[in-house]
């Protein structure tokens, strides 16, 4: 953890800085949308601009915890509801980043297994 924030810190040292972006992946259920969250809290309590992209635009209610939980930490939430394509969610979450100069960007993806081609492509799509 500390060595993100070290990563985060020489990025924004540099001028004309863009967002350091932060992509949580893992399969169905393990917590990636709260443990965003969690991020997102502690790059706040070091003084860290924040934006969230809200990238899983496959599970229903998942744009809608995001929300939840930027309102209470007051963190920008970048989304286009369901069914759009991840890559470019999250593409113009880096824009809007850039825009209100934030030092970091966190993508949420959809929970994904290795074994699930379309979203592995997608994956491989959102991450290039």
């Amino acid at each position: 953890s500390i060595d993100i924030l070290r990563e985060v810190q020489a990025n924004r040292a540099n001028p004309g800085h863009r967002p350091y972006v932060i992509t949580f992946v893992g399969v169905n259920g393990v917590g990636k949308s709260t443990s965003l969250a969690k991020v997102a809290y502690w790059l706040m309590q070091h003084d860290m601009k924040v934006v969230i992209a809200a990238c899983d635009t496959f599970r229903s209610g998942a744009v809608e915890q995001l929300r939840t939980h930027c309102q209470r930490l007051g963190v920008s939430l970048y989304e286009r509801g369901y069914e759009k394509d991840p890559a470019k969610v999250a593409f113009e979450g880096v824009k809007q980043a850039e825009r209100e100069r934030a030092d970091v960007v966190l993508v949420d993806t959809a929970g994904r297994m290795q074994d699930n081609d379309p979203l592995m492509r997608a994956l491989a799509h959102l991450i290039s």
